[in-house]
């Protein structure tokens, strides 16, 4: 039996709601639906029921949370003791579901390079959360950078770092409307529904009724199209600082001062390689937030 299908049972099992646990894990609805009842026909016994708008879990399901979880556990374990005996070097796969993650990453990576750490790091940056957040449950990323709150009892998460965000436009553009510093005066460059940053500064939009008539998914692609003069938006300071310090980009200060967190994340079954344990070690001296992680990898035995 596919071992996803406990994964899902499990996070619907704590959501009690499948439309959230499907995009958290990436699927569409009909496809969690489908998985639940694969494991009700396996058994031959209901796992949830359904009263008015609300999903309740049965006798039978909360007995089959406690096996589930007892499974799972094992299937990691296994994993990497499986993993150990190989003959090549493990990589430390690590998903990131923010370009801004990079900027954080190199000096971090740099760290790991230059102690002569043992093993590799293969980065992945993710399209969005729920993409990465499917990756650490489905064993993909060993570790994840993440820029949002996981509501997942699977996945252990620590804060690292406060970034900052920032309202620019281009020079020439803000030549051209006469300096004004209010978002409001230029063309809006937005991140598409969904996305991270935007949920953070959604409500300043509405505030000032800005629509942005060019949407892209990718803080990059902002940033590109920013510096061609196509209209102004809110990117990571990280992404843009030494476009400002060279005077390519303007700060628009008339606009609220926000900020998002950047944690570390990984599954509370996942076995922590050596390698891993400084990795995460080295996150933890480069945030700029007093972490427990730096403890809680001191205590793993």
């Amino acid at each position: 039996m596919d071992i996803q299908l406990f994964r899902t049972f499990l996070l619907v099992a704590e959501l009690k709601n499948i439309t959230q646990a499907a995009e958290q894990l990436n699927f569409t609805q009909p496809a969690v639906t489908a998985q639940i009842r694969m494991l009700e026909e396996q058994y031959g016994v209901s796992l949830f029921e359904r009263i008015g708008k609300k999903l309740y879990i049965t006798d039978a399901g909360r007995e089959l949370i406690t096996h589930a979880e007892k499974l799972l556990a094992v299937f990691y374990d296994l994993n990497t003791v499986m993993e150990s005996f190989s003959d090549n070097d493990i990589p430390i796969k690590l998903g990131a579901s923010t370009s801004a993650a990079s900027y954080f990453l190199s000096p971090a990576l740099l760290e790991f390079q230059n102690q002569g750490i043992k093993g590799s790091v293969i980065v992945d940056i993710c399209p969005n959360l729920p993409t990465t957040i499917k990756g650490l449950l489905d064993n993909n990323f060993d570790i994840a950078l993440v820029h949002d709150k996981i509501n997942s009892s699977q996945i252990i998460q620590f804060d690292l770092s406060h970034e900052k965000l920032v309202w620019v436009v281009k020079r020439e553009l803000f030549a051209m409307n006469q300096d004004k510093q209010d978002i409001s005066h230029y063309p809006f460059v937005n991140f598409r529904p969904g996305c991270v940053y935007r949920s953070i500064f959604e409500e300043t939009l509405k505030e000032r009724a800005i629509h942005g008539t060019i949407e892209y998914s990718d803080a990059e692609a902002i940033k590109r199209a920013v510096l061609d003069g196509v209209g102004a938006s809110i990117l990571p300071y990280v992404l843009v600082e030494s476009y400002l310090s060279d005077g390519t980009l303007v700060e628009l200060n008339n606009a609220p001062q926000l900020t998002f967190v950047m944690s570390v994340a990984f599954h509370k079954n996942k076995v922590l390689t050596p390698a891993m344990r400084k990795l995460l070690m080295i996150f933890a001296e480069h945030g700029n937030i007093q972490s427990s992680l730096g403890e809680y990898i001191k205590a793993i035995k």
